[in-house]
């Protein structure tokens, strides 16, 4: 996301007044064929730990490794110390955490709850990608309004591709980390109950608390779980699939439905907010809690080719409502405000 403030902004000139550096740790270098326009990866060649305990008592802020910056953005819940006059921002994906702990470990919790303790106390302000998410914060962390910008994130152009003619092998998709909030487990015994002439394919790493559902997996007919998928694997898998399946139970956005509509694929999806609110009528939307309305919304993808058409169609056009640009201007608001 934060690569498409530069990569993306509409407006030449403000993208020539904005330089980005993006900080990694030794060990930690992201997978980044090029920076981004306007950007520019820094090492940060030391250890982590050691840089977070020269962090702490003061002697190396993370800002100092790029010579000072004029706003310094967390973007994924570690929030390194930082030189007391520089603005910060965070980007907060989702309070899962807190809104349902039981689906992480008390290690996860707690460790969270730290950091967010921190952000809360020294961020001028906060990106979200959903309006849940902004009244997640409000509620449950008591950061002021005025102090949220909600960033809708956006979808590659690859995933507008046209939809491969292969149906040889028909197959159910599901996307996501195996862990409790992805809802894997009810996932498949609705799908064994469904009798679809299809497969169900799992495409996600394992995540924490997924013995249960591994177990289902590996025991339950027609269903295959292949682990962790790059974005071309995950294109390829969208164009063939006869629909999505992504009945999450927590989400702070819900890219994956996102990505569904753009390819064209039918999606299924909890009828949640943000997911819900991304599928924007697009999709077929059900309680998630509610193995039957699962199992029904399988059968009607699976069976209704001129219901399967129609959400193909109203998939890709409301995908093209949400672009990279749009997330872009609205968090150099976040940076605008910060500053201010």
């Amino acid at each position: 996301m934060t690569a498409s403030v530069a990569d993306d902004a509409s407006d030449p000139m403000a993208r020539s007044s904005l330089h980005l550096y993006g900080v990694f740790r030794r060990g930690n270098r992201p997978d980044v064929r090029r920076p981004p326009i306007g950007a520019s990866l820094v090492a940060w060649p030391i250890p982590s730990r050691v840089a977070d305990t020269l962090g702490r008592v003061g002697l190396l802020p993370a800002d100092r490794v790029v010579g000072g910056c004029d706003v310094f953005h967390h973007t994924n819940y570690v929030t390194p110390v930082v030189s007391a006059r520089t603005p910060q921002v965070m980007t907060i994906h989702d309070l899962a955490w807190l809104r349902a702990p039981g689906y992480h470990t008390t290690r996860a919790v707690s460790a969270l709850n730290r950091v967010m303790t921190r952000a809360v106390r020294r961020c001028a302000a906060f990106c979200v990608p959903s309006d849940a998410t902004a009244r997640d914060c409000v509620e449950l962390l008591g950061i002021e309004p005025e102090k949220i910008f909600v960033t809708p994130l956006g979808v590659e152009r690859e995933f507008f591709a046209p939809r491969s003619e292969d149906r040889a092998a028909p197959f159910l998709l599901a996307v996501g980390t195996i862990e409790p909030r992805k809802n894997h487990t009810r996932l498949i015994r609705a799908f064994a109950r469904s009798s679809v002439d299809a497969d169900l394919v799992l495409a996600g790493g394992r995540g924490w608390l997924c013995d249960e559902t591994v177990n289902l997996m590996r025991t339950t007919p027609r269903v295959r779980w292949i682990g962790h998928v790059d974005d071309i694997g995950l294109r390829d898998l969208l164009s063939r699939a006869r629909a999505l399946v992504y009945p999450s139970l927590l989400e702070g956005f819900g890219l994956p439905v996102l990505e569904g509509l753009a390819a064209g694929t039918p999606v299924i999806t909890s009828d949640k907010d943000p997911m819900r609110s991304v599928a924007g009528g697009a999709a077929l939307l059900v309680d998630p809690s509610n193995e039957d309305a699962l199992v029904g919304a399988m059968q009607r993808v699976c069976r209704d080719d001129a219901l399967a058409a129609d959400l193909s169609l109203r998939g890709v056009a409301r995908a093209r409502e949400f672009t990279w640009e749009r997330c872009a201007a609205q968090t150099r608001r976040a940076y605008e405000a910060a500053v201010a």
